[in-house]
Formats: C-alpha cells, structure tokens, sequence
C-alpha cells in the first residue's frame, strides 16, 4: 500500500545508511534519501538498492568514508562501502533546496525524483511522483525526450520497470521512448547487460519485453527476437517464436543461466532458412554468443548458455536410449543437467513439442538421467582406468596420434558399457583389437 505522509521518517532505514547520512550531515553537508529504496518504501515493497544525494562534492565523500568506489565519479557518483552494502552517493552541487529540486529534474522518472530530508525525514516530491506511485504510471521527468536523449538506456529500463511493477508508461513518455530508441546503439552493452538481466526475473516480463517491442528498443537490443515476432513457432500453430520464448523463460526457474537460455533457444529461427534441427541450435547458439559477448558477459556464462542452447533437449530425446543419455551427459557435463531438464520442461509446457512430451514422458527421461548419472564411470578419455602410457607400453608403441584415436575409442566403449571402465577388461580390449594392427 503507497505511503502518503509527507513526513515518514527515517526509521525505515538501515542503521549503515543513517550512519553514512549522519557522517555527510555533520561534515555540513546537505544529504537527502533519493532513487530506488525510498520508490520501494512508497509502495510497501521492502528496500533493497539505497541512494543518497548531497551537495558534497565526491572528493569530500572520499574523505569522509575509508572506503569509497568510484563507479561514476565522471557524473559525480561513487560508492560508499559498509559491511552490509554499497551506498550509492551523487553530487548535485548546490546547497541547500535548490540543489537537490535541481538533482531531482535530471532523473528520469517522477516516481524516482522523490527525496527524503535527513535528519528530519520529510518528503519533497516536486514533480507529482506519489500521485504517480498511486495510479501505477511511469511518466519521464520534464521533457520526455530530452531525458531518454541524455540516457537512452532509460528506455530499457522503463520497461524493466513495467516488468518489474506492472506499471503503464503514459503516451508522451512512450513517443519519446520510440523517438529515442536508436540511440540505444550508444549504450554500452554493460548497462544494457544489467537492464535485461532484471527484466528476465521480473515478474511481469511479457509486458516489458512488449513494451521494449512496440518503442522499437527490441530490435536494437535483441533483433532475431524481434523479428521472430512475425514467426511461427510451427506452421500453423498461431504462436509466435517471441511469444513462445517469453512463455518459455516464465516457465523456467529464475536463475539467470537457465532464463538466457530460454532467452536464445529459438533465436536462430529468425536467421535465415533452416535445413536441419541441429543447425537451429547451433544457429540460436551463436546467436547467444554474440550477443552475450556485447554484453561483455563472462567467458564462463557465454560457454554455459550456448551449450545449453546448442544441445538443448528436442522431442526425439523422450525416445533415447540408455547408452545414448550417458553419451549426452558426458558430451555436456553433468553440471549443467538440471538446467537441460528445466529448459525441456518450460519448452514442454509452452507448446513447443509437436508431438511426444508428456509429464510422463518428462517424468522419465528426468528419472533415466539421474540414474544413467549414477552408472557413468568415466566422463573424459581422461578418467579412463587405462592411460595413454599404458596404452604404449601395452602395445610397444611410440607416442602419437594413435595413441588418442585408440583412447577414444575405448572410451566410446566405456559410454556403451560403464562397466567395462576397469584396468583389466580395457587392457584385454586393447591386447585383442590394436596389437595385431601395431605390429
């Protein structure tokens, strides 16, 4: 429920946070509660991101606090490090009410250009910001377009916001979003990365993605998706890729590796003609790639993602048999199964098997991968019970190419029947299949 008073007080907030204002107040600086955690309080939602705004010029911040980051000292914002968070600190120069009325007409929204006094705790609010809190609406500060052209990521997070509240941006604020969309090109892919990222586990996120589609942000952001708006998931069955990959993200746990994925499984549907299944999930993946790397994601999580993505479990899969999950699994490693499974299950439930995939089906192929997981004794050439070294010394031969083609192979073996993963038997097979042809 939206909190009214004018004057709510500061017992709201965390102890770090007072303490940080206190500091700044008796340095005789003006210091007032802005952004995100007071918007949360508003709306009876618990805080979580807490943002002062002061006349304090960031090097007198520096001084006051042991340790400070500067993530933006450029526009005057740093970091104030306490045990428990990072504050985020502005400079708005003037003092006194001018600076901060100043502060808040360069922010991007009216429910976010409202302050909290320290140490009185009174609201300013100069720009209707509650009465926009109450009706569920995202207005831009001033004019519209002059926010979204300072900051064109403000578009991206408009919608987050929408997905986040269930918010409706009003038209002006809207037009100016679609008149601002191509300058997001100019936004560095950290920023986008970071936008996104909240959109996939926000709670309303078909309505963000939708509004992200119909501004025209979501061609520049993510364009196979958009494009896939116009596409059939299958012929004839009236749902679209993109509304098909937003149910399939929703129908997913939140975790961010498993929502990328879903994000791009069908990207490569968009790409161009297709002539086989495997060349959609190597299409998709790539697509995953290169769009994560603009994000400047980690190594890591691109790898994680495109494997999912490229090896990602079709229908067929529901009819595998023993020998070829213990070949999946030890293809793409048993750390990423539960994701593999997740992604199969939100594809299940989204419409996006034609034909097997029952909860029976899913039900099944879940219990044969656990159990074929337990059976495996070897998940590389590597854990091999036999060596390469053995392997020459067993035949007489030197190191080579031969060595690794004849390790392979006994381990393609080994995936077939895990019991045969044992000193004695994998030297009988080498004995009685590779040393007439070594001689």
């Amino acid at each position: 429920m939206l909190t009214t008073s004018a004057k709510p007080g500061l017992s709201f907030v965390p102890q770090d946070v007072l303490k940080a204002m206190e500091r700044i107040s008796r340095a005789g600086f003006d210091v007032w509660l802005v952004g995100g955690a007071l918007r949360d309080f508003l709306l009876g939602i618990e805080p979580r991101d807490w943002d002062l705004a002061t006349n304090a010029a960031s090097a007198e911040i520096i001084s006051l606090f042991p340790t400070v980051i500067p993530v933006g000292i450029r526009h005057g914002t740093v970091q104030v490090h306490t045990r428990t968070r990072d504050i985020e600190v502005t400079s708005f120069g003037a003092t006194g009410k001018a600076g901060i009325l100043n502060d808040l007409a360069r922010r991007d929204f009216t429910i976010n250009s409202i302050a909290l006094s320290y140490p009185d705790g009174a609201l300013l609010d100069p720009n209707a910001g509650r009465e926009d809190l109450r009706a569920g609406v995202i207005r831009a500060v001033g004019d519209a377009q002059a926010r979204f052209f300072e900051d064109p990521l403000r578009i991206v997070r408009a919608a987050r916001m929408c997905g986040t509240y269930g918010f409706r941006v009003e038209p002006a604020t809207f037009e100016a979003m679609r008149k601002g969309a191509g300058k997001l090109e100019e936004v560095s892919g950290e920023r986008i990365r970071d936008e996104i990222l909240k959109i996939l586990t926000s709670a309303n996120l078909s309505e963000a993605f939708g509004l992200l589609r119909q501004s025209g942000a979501l061609a520049k952001l993510l364009p196979a998706l958009d494009a896939a708006a116009n596409i059939e998931v299958r012929k004839a069955s009236g749902l679209s890729i993109l509304d098909h990959t937003l149910s399939c993200i929703i129908n997913c746990p939140e975790r961010t590796r498993i929502r990328l994925a879903a994000l791009f499984h069908k990207a490569g549907m968009s790409c161009g003609a297709l002539s086989a299944q495997g060349d959609l999930r190597s299409q998709s993946a790539g697509v995953a790639v290169e769009t994560m790397k603009g994000w400047n994601m980690s190594n890591r999580l691109i790898d994680e993602v495109s494997t999912l993505v490229r090896h990602q479990l079709t229908e067929e899969t529901f009819a595998w048999s023993d020998g070829r999950i213990r070949r999946f699994i030890t293809e793409v490693g048993p750390e990423l199964l539960e994701d593999f499974i997740a992604l199969a299950q939100a594809e299940l439930l989204s419409g996006g098997y034609l034909h097997g995939g029952g909860t029976e089906e899913m039900d099944r192929l879940r219990s044969c991968i656990k159990t074929q997981l337990g059976l495996i004794s070897a998940f590389s050439v590597r854990e091999l019970a036999l060596s390469g070294k053995d392997v020459m010394k067993i035949l007489g031969i030197s190191p080579g190419p031969e060595v690794g083609k004849i390790l392979r192979g006994l381990f393609d073996l080994v995936q077939q029947d895990p019991g045969l993963n044992t000193r004695e038997s994998l030297t009988r097979i080498v004995v009685e299949n590779y040393r007439d042809a070594n001689r």
